[in-house]
């Protein structure tokens, strides 16, 4: 080999060597403006597929500080998935009808993010799942409604679509389990106006998200896992099950729910 091909060699192996090398302490680059943080379960090879749970911070939080919130990567490297956390422009999001509407659009960027997660680590496909707390979860409803069916199923809490809401969705229909507080008075259940700006209805919205689902309107039955109450949406014609989870606390997360979002993920996933 001459001189300037093994250069362009070694130039290629270093380049791929600099893309993997991000994690819980250093940002996976996307671009200029775009990136994200990873953890993977301890005692992970590198090698055997594994599923990513991608959990999108709220308002005024950052990836930096939800890859290092114990008790949900605790959690999440027990379901045997890699922890993802998305990083929002300025430390929040840019979801359709909020108060940072039209800086960029989430659906593209989380478009993005899987293609490059995809490209540097060996990640399962039919185990990626959204999820999101407060304007987090606003943009995994955002990813629900909108997005290209990449994410098989959907765990938002304590956020909504902000008004105006849709009515209808071109995304594929994916399982999802939504958790909110009947006392938060952050991003109520009724929502509430910001000046000018006005947050979703969480019934309505998963009125709409049953209509994308083919569920009845009515749910199958009542589940209580917990602290949650769950209503479940089993019997969709689309075959992809809802559940809205409530409890009776504020605007908020909560260690005690990462067991029953596991037991549901684990029926929803291997379901198909």
């Amino acid at each position: 080999m001459n001189r300037f091909l093994l250069l362009l060699a070694m130039s290629f192996s270093l380049s791929g060597t600099t893309a993997m090398a991000c994690g819980p302490d250093m940002a996976c680059r996307i671009d200029a403006a775009s990136e994200y943080r990873v953890s993977p379960p301890p005692g992970w090879d590198g090698k055997k597929p594994i599923g990513a749970f991608v959990f999108v911070h709220g308002h005024r939080s950052n990836a930096a500080e939800m890859i290092q919130y114990t008790e949900l990567v605790e959690a999440v490297h027990s379901f045997g998935f890699m922890l993802v956390t998305p990083q929002g422009l300025g430390d929040t999001w840019s979801t359709p009808g909020s108060p940072g509407a039209g800086r960029r659009d989430e659906v593209a960027y989380m478009a993005r993010l899987l293609d490059d997660l995809t490209q540097r680590f060996p990640i399962d496909s039919k185990r990626i799942v959204g999820s999101g707390f407060s304007q987090g979860a606003s943009v995994i409803w955002e990813i629900a409604c909108k997005g290209d069916g990449r994410f098989a199923a959907f765990v938002p809490v304590a956020g909504v679509w902000w008004q105006p809401m849709p009515v209808d969705c071109t995304a594929p229909a994916r399982p999802m389990l939504h958790i909110h507080g009947t006392a938060d008075r952050v991003m109520p259940m009724a929502g509430r106006t910001l000046r000018d700006w006005r947050q979703g209805d969480v019934l309505q919205a998963f009125a709409t998200m049953k209509r994308v689902n083919a569920c009845p309107v009515e749910p199958t039955r009542s589940e209580q896992k917990g602290v949650l109450n769950c209503a479940m949406s089993e019997t969709c014609g689309s075959g992809k099950p809802l559940a809205l989870c409530l409890h009776d606390g504020d605007h908020h997360t909560n260690p005690a729910w990462f067991k029953a979002v596991q037991e549901w993920l684990m029926q929803v996933l291997a379901t198909g």
